[in-house]
């Protein structure tokens, strides 16, 4: 048998070689892309998902009260910003922020004394349900843009496959934002107007207990 010619067989053999770093090169980018669509499409289950908690938080207070039919702009806002913590410092009893502020928004309170603890028992692990899922959000963020950020040769993939990509969608209604628009977007977690203005002016005035109408 004749010994073996690896010259004969050079360009087989530098040929078997680059198609093996090609596979091991494009299963690396395919499965940095899978991982990057599963991250973003989670990303945009969750961020509908906080909407959706969102608004049954809101239709499940005016059905837990009996004012289906006193459903405001004005008692909406009441409620957002009972859950994101703008009366905790007042509290929710029957003289405090929060009750001030539903007697602006809807004077005609009379139906809510009865069971004003079950409503006080409501707002509460409402509010804490929702912060909870907003910090799952940002917390998912968080670990999506740690995975596009961190390793040299993974982020450089990243980029050249182009995260954030279409697959990122932030639906608002019947708006729906993409890519890194989408991105920004998520982070954009639901805060109280005093809260947005604290943070733009760096200060804080001191809690007011709305002085309910007459």
């Amino acid at each position: 048998m004749d010994a073996f010619d690896l010259k004969k067989y050079k360009g087989w053999i530098i040929a078997g070689v680059v198609v093996v770093v090609l596979l091991i090169i494009y299963n690396y980018a395919n499965g940095i892309r899978n991982e990057g669509i599963t991250r973003e499409r989670q990303l945009g289950a969750q961020y509908l998902d906080n909407q959706n908690w969102l608004s049954a938080y809101i239709s499940g207070f005016y059905e837990k009260v009996g004012l289906a039919n006193a459903q405001t702009a004005a008692f909406d806002q009441v409620l957002m910003d009972a859950v994101m913590g703008r009366y905790d410092e007042g509290g929710f009893s029957a003289d405090g922020a929060f009750f001030a502020a539903v007697v602006e928004a809807y004077p005609d309170v009379s139906s809510l004394m009865a069971g004003w603890n079950s409503i006080q028992d409501y707002v509460t692990s409402g509010r804490e349900g929702y912060r909870n899922q907003q910090s799952k959000l940002l917390d998912m963020l968080r670990g999506y843009d740690t995975w596009r950020e961190t390793g040299f040769v993974k982020s450089s993939v990243v980029r050249i496959l182009g995260f954030p990509s279409n697959s990122l969608e932030a639906r608002v209604g019947e708006m729906v934002l993409t890519g890194e628009f989408a991105r920004q977007k998520m982070y954009q977690i639901v805060l109280t107007k005093d809260a947005i203005k604290a943070y733009e002016t760096g200060t804080m005035d001191p809690l007011q207990v709305p002085t309910p109408s007459k």
